[in-house]
């Protein structure tokens, strides 16, 4: 619940900043997404889950969906 919360605050500075054209306030935005990757981390913890695994499998998943690269 707690992340839901930090990535709905991570999504609210995009809009503002992006979309509302207000500039987006980087360091804001740094300390959000610090607790998103904290509750991300103790989600891990908990489970007993590897992060590093974690985000390796992300990397392979998305290089086999697009072999030529995205942005």
């Amino acid at each position: 619940i707690g992340l839901a919360g930090e990535a709905g605050e991570v999504a609210e500075l995009i809009k503002k900043g992006i979309f509302h054209q207000h500039g987006l306030d980087r360091e804001k935005l740094a300390k959000e997404l610090g607790d998103c990757l904290w509750y991300i981390a103790a989600i891990c913890t908990k489970t007993g889950l590897d992060l590093g695994e974690i985000m390796q499998a992300n990397i392979d998943k998305l290089r086999l969906r697009y072999p030529d690269g995205f942005n």
